[in-house]
């Protein structure tokens, strides 16, 4: 399949006033205009196998190109990675159309500074360090991926389920807020996230079954964050 990658590549750089020709030194396309030199590599789908080789053969030449078939969805958060990758090691990417043989440069092979990139994410770089402070137990194991996460929301939720566990299993909204030290106890006891409230008039919830079997499954956890609060209480 690398071949009908190679013909349309070919025939875009030559008519760019590149000398090409191919399997030179192991490289899969290689290509000189005057004094610059340049190398593709030829993949199919873009894979780890594929930016390794092209990384190697930035020894080699001037500029560098991974060549692959289009997408199917270039808007994908797995292509987006891969591409932002492919800027960080300077390396372009060129891709062929398997319907129509049409050659397009998704990216040139220059390499990006980090700055730029965050200065596009900085919004969820900023959301990500304020969810980490907003943690209390920070108790998460990382790569871990069917064990449920401890986010700052299900701690404040946790805090308001035992709250209103101690005022019976059902009780205000406002006194589950004072006990519990959770000031937006009514909104997540309202919203529900997790099944463990039970609306049952006016600013009045009651502990539903999957609200108790939660306070037996984060016991550990709804332990710290309640001693947490005390020593903020002292402090």
């Amino acid at each position: 399949m690398e071949k009908e990658l190679f013909n349309p590549i070919k025939k875009y750089f030559e008519g760019r006033g590149y000398t090409v020709d191919g399997e030179v030194d192991g490289m899969d396309m290689y290509m000189r205009r005057g004094d610059e030199t340049a190398a593709v590599e030829l993949k199919q789908t873009l894979d780890f196998r594929v930016f390794q080789q092209a990384a190697l053969r930035q020894k080699l030449v001037d500029t560098v190109y991974v060549g692959t078939f289009n997408p199917k969805n270039m808007r994908s958060k797995a292509v987006r990675d891969k591409i932002y990758i492919l800027k960080r090691l300077g390396i372009g990417l060129i891709a062929v159309s398997k319907r129509t043989g049409r050659v397009e440069v998704i990216s040139e092979p220059v390499v990006s500074p980090l700055e730029d990139f965050k200065k596009m994410n900085r919004r969820r770089s900023e959301h990500a360090s304020a969810e980490f402070d907003k943690r209390r137990t920070k108790g998460n194991t990382g790569g871990v991926t069917r064990k449920k996460l401890i986010t700052s929301y299900r701690e404040d939720a946790l805090l308001v389920l035992d709250a209103l566990a101690e005022l019976g299993g059902e009780g205000k909204s406002r006194d589950a807020a004072d006990i519990s030290g959770v000031k937006k106890a009514a909104v997540i006891m309202n919203s529900n996230f997790y099944g463990w409230f039970e609306h049952v008039s006016t600013g009045v919830y009651r502990v539903t079954d999957a609200g108790y079997n939660a306070l037996e499954e984060f016991e550990e956890t709804v332990y710290v964050l309640k001693k947490n609060n005390k020593q903020d209480e002292y402090n």
